[in-house]
């Protein structure tokens, strides 16, 4: 209220006879870190800035557009039958994280963010602990997230796993509004005297803050395919009767790989072109370097001849295309021809002139014959100015040579597309190679499970809620867990004697397909966070509370301001309650709120 009015009139005051409400916070918004193929966000190539972010999106297509496709597999092992066809497939791949998304999504994801802590390693060995660290510590800082999944812990040590994993419950413990879904290292095998997965795990661990996170086991047969190409296939081993194959392609159709080695040789003459590198250019001397690297670039390309194809002769008809007079590259070289023919005092009406002699003394007529060059009719004075005129004029020719290379990329990018009908067309004519192609996509991608069960939180928390179990639920897109798990072999993972460290079993039930069967915590033996769905949706609560009484702080800590603190929070439990969160016939068996 006014403490005066001092005018005469009608006054109204509006008094609020509501409480605030509480809002209920996301509850399955993972963040994923580990390795991608690029890293590039609104134009900033984040690997080449050595820039660690988590960023969110909400579609595997905006996780493809930002971070790139699925990983090349790096083993790949078959044993050919005497015919040639295919006895048996190995096939992996290290990084994880693409396939790991797609499981999420496939399961019912929505948002989620992503940290992308390098580009795509070529062996296990090269997943490195401090960089996962790393990109974990940067979520610290971003309040949204509630699940924390790094699929390539699997591929680090033991003990390297195990600090991984202690970091990822001690950030949930920290913040608490977050859960950690851990992957086993060694997951996809099967519990033996000598190989016990869930027994390494739960000795390297810890015991901390096992509330906060769980662990499930084994891993997944997806149906996910391998990214297969040609590439991937010639340069795998081979087996047949015991004895190494030396030469795959020796097994395909001759023709066929003929004209793919051929193109290939052709599509390696981009290597000996150099494009120009030019950083601050600031005198004559500069410049002119920079401008006739720019004209040996451009001369190198025009020169290029292609004597490797020569049943079809594609690349060279495409460089006849590109070369051909008043195309593109006869237009780009056009300006060049009139930016130096202007650099030249003499050639020059400005009123400070350029310099005595041109940039550049080649005779273009004469090195791109039949192509030509005639004194320029369109006035570009402009490029070269009175004072500064070497920095003014740089960026003209730096926009040329940007030109110039996305040219010469897109002339490759034509041959990349003559190679790739040539490499689909092997797989028509050829069983051998369609065999292989087949049999390995007939695999699909085996994953540790985290990515699948998190996008089951998901689809869970959406459908029913966060405080129902995760669990009895199939997963979408697999085959079956690695390992089949069995009745009596669930005792061992559900209860954990020695430490209660509860591990989730994946199982295959005849007629009912993969199913998550199990919803314990970490902390097993405790018996207020024993469940995921006791922990998460207190985290939930927690979390929602926290954020709608902020507008209380600095409030006088008086019983009106308790008052409206406890109607607020206590309408908020209610509708828990009647959704059947918190048990109790009545609301006061269900919960209580203490204020003040």
């Amino acid at each position: 209220m006014a403490t005066a009015y001092k005018t005469p009139g009608v006054y109204v005051e509006e008094i609020s006879k509501f409480p605030p409400s509480v809002a209920q916070v996301e509850t399955a918004i993972p963040a994923f870190v580990g390795y991608t193929e690029k890293a590039v966000v609104d134009g900033v190539d984040y690997h080449a800035e050595s820039i660690l972010k988590p960023i969110k999106i909400g579609s595997l297509p905006e996780y493809e557009y930002f971070f790139g496709g699925a990983p090349d597999p790096t083993t790949i092992q078959i044993e050919l039958n005497p015919d040639n066809t295919v006895k048996k497939t190995v096939v992996n791949g290290v990084n994880l994280l693409y396939d790991s998304v797609r499981m999420f999504y496939a399961n019912g994801g929505g948002d989620c963010y992503i940290v992308s802590v390098g580009s795509y390693n070529d062996d296990a060995s090269d997943v490195d602990r401090q960089e996962l660290l790393n990109g974990l510590a940067t979520l610290e800082k971003v309040d949204l997230p509630t699940l924390l999944v790094i699929p390539e812990s699997v591929h680090l040590d033991l003990d390297e796993a195990g600090e991984v994993h202690g970091a990822m419950l001690a950030q949930s413990n920290k913040l608490q509004d977050r859960f950690a879904v851990l992957d086993i290292v060694d997951g996809d095998k099967e519990i033996t005297q000598s190989v016990d997965p869930v027994s390494d795990f739960r000795n390297n661990v810890g015991m901390n803050y096992l509330k906060y996170g769980a662990a499930y086991y084994p891993w997944i047969k997806t149906t996910l395919p391998f990214k297969i190409d040609y590439d991937a296939i010639v340069g795998g081993s081979y087996t047949q009767g015991g004895a190494d194959v030396a030469d795959i392609k020796a097994l395909f159709n001759a023709e066929v790989v003929e004209s793919i080695d051929n193109i290939d040789a052709d599509i390696t003459t981009k290597s000996g072109l150099t494009a120009p590198t030019g950083g601050v250019i600031n005198n004559r001397g500069a410049l002119e370097t920079y401008v006739n690297d720019l004209y040996g670039y451009l001369k190198d390309f025009f020169d290029l001849s292609f004597s490797a194809d020569t049943s079809s002769n594609s690349a060279q008809s495409v460089h006849n295309k590109y070369v051909k007079a008043d195309s593109s590259f006869h237009n780009l070289l056009k300006v060049l021809f009139d930016y130096n023919h202007f650099s030249q005092a003499a050639n020059s009406d400005a009123p400070s002139p350029a310099w005595d002699n041109a940039l550049i003394n080649d005779d273009f007529n004469a090195d791109f014959s039949p192509l030509t060059f005639a004194a320029p009719t369109t006035d570009r004075n402009n490029v070269f100015t009175a004072t500064s005129t070497a920095t003014n004029a740089a960026p003209y020719f730096k926009a040329l040579a940007s030109k110039a290379q996305n040219l010469v990329a897109g002339f490759y990018a034509e041959l990349e597309a003559v190679r790739k009908s040539r490499t689909d067309n092997l797989q028509e004519v050829d069983a051998v190679y369609k065999g292989i192609v087949n049999a390995i996509g007939k695999q699909g991608v085996i994953l540790p499970p985290s990515g699948a069960v998190v996008g089951i939180y998901a689809m869970v928390d959406r459908e029913r809620g966060v405080w129902k179990a995760p669990a009895n639920v199939s997963i979408t897109a697999v085959k079956g867990p690695v390992v089949n798990v069995t009745h009596e072999d669930q005792e061992s993972l559900n209860v954990d004697t020695e430490a209660g460290k509860s591990v989730n079993a994946i199982r295959a039930f005849t007629g009912k397909g993969t199913l998550v069967w199990g919803a314990r915590t970490l902390a097993g033996n405790d018996n207020e966070w024993r469940y995921v769905s006791v922990r998460r949706f207190f985290n939930m609560v927690e979390e929602s509370v926290k954020k709608a009484t902020s507008q209380f702080v600095f409030e006088p800590n008086d019983a009106n301001t308790w008052v409206k603190v406890r109607a607020m929070i206590e309408n908020f439990l209610t509708l828990q309650w009647r959704a059947g969160a918190l048990a109790g016939a009545k609301q006061e068996q269900a919960f209580y709120v203490r204020v003040g």
